[in-house]
């Protein structure tokens, strides 16, 4: 591919990117844009699309073209302390301002969106339990 048309296919997928932000409020800026372009990529092989361009024109005209699209984007996979970065920042920086910041008598609510079948709330409530635990005394 040529300079020009790799500039011009770039354009075209932030112009579909852009769309399904501003349409349907999806942001997919901190999503790694290689992997990101070959999922899109591969939604628009199998349902018969060759440019961005086209693909964006069946994205706006097509809200079960759209479904399909999230569906291959959206990473359907779940495990427990899947991402363990993600994990250990939560539970050594956010956690306890979290704790810190709260009343003593203020509910703790947290929200786990997507989750599937569970375990990334699972894990929230493991490390919120493990935050709220009496701490052993040092005397056994």
């Amino acid at each position: 591919m040529k300079q020009g048309d790799m500039e011009s296919t770039d354009e075209a997928f932030e112009a579909l990117l852009r769309y399904m932000r501003d349409s349907r409020g999806f942001d997919f800026t901190g999503y790694k844009r290689t992997s990101l372009m070959r999922r899109v990529r591969h939604r628009m092989d199998h349902a018969g699309y060759d440019t961005f361009e086209q693909y964006l024109d069946v994205l706006q005209a097509s809200s079960d073209e759209f479904s399909a699209l999230f569906n291959t984007i959206l990473i359907n996979v779940t495990a427990f302390f899947r991402d363990p970065d993600a994990w250990e920042y939560i539970r050594t920086d956010v956690i306890p301002q979290m704790l810190a910041e709260r009343g003593p008598d203020d509910p703790i609510r947290v929200w786990s969106a997507g989750c599937a079948s569970g375990q990334e709330a699972y894990t929230l409530a493991i490390l919120l339990t493990e935050a709220l635990a009496p701490m052993p005394s040092a005397s056994g």
